[in-house]
């Protein structure tokens, strides 16, 4: 098993941590997010590269040329949420425990959105597709919802739309 890895406070995207859903048709459902990370976060993405490395070389003795993975700059997404951040995807087909900053479980799942911030315990795990692709992806082992903030969505609150009609 991989090591697991405690992220530094990230803005999730998104974010799919109450009902699991299916990747791409066909495929099982499972539980994820987007994790998007300051690209000032150097240690924490120094140590991602170092144990893709590692669990790469712990499963085929040598890190394989074109060796994918979810590691994106952000810059070269067309989200303008990821702009100076690094961004990965994370999964789990097993609900992962979610709970608040006081340790507290999230009930309700409005409370999960895309942007707010949280941080997270994964691990990284070697796969090989059957058509000849090899990668490292991460796992997705629990959640910690840190503090609200901007939703993604752009959308703004009911209340706040509707507040000079009350």
């Amino acid at each position: 098993m991989a090591d697991q890895i405690i992220t530094p406070e990230f803005r999730g995207s998104f974010v799919n941590l109450v009902t699991p859903r299916p990747p791409a048709e066909g495929q099982d459902p499972v539980y994820s997010m987007v994790v998007v990370v300051p690209k000032t976060e150097t240690a924490f993405l120094s140590k991602l590269e170092e144990e893709v490395e590692r669990v790469a070389m712990a499963k085929w003795g040598k890190v394989p040329p074109r060796l994918k993975t979810t590691l994106r700059d952000g810059d070269e997404e067309d989200r303008p949420e990821f702009r100076d951040n690094i961004v990965f995807n994370v999964k789990s087909k097993s609900r992962p425990g979610v709970v608040d900053n006081e340790l507290q479980p999230i009930l309700d799942p409005e409370e999960l959105y895309s942007g707010a911030w949280y941080r997270a315990s994964i691990h990284a795990f070697a796969w090989e597709h059957p058509t000849g692709g090899k990668g490292v992806s991460f796992g997705l082992d629990n959640v910690m919802k840190v503090k609200d903030d901007e939703p993604f969505s752009g959308k703004t609150a009911a209340e706040e739309d509707f507040k000079a009609f009350a």
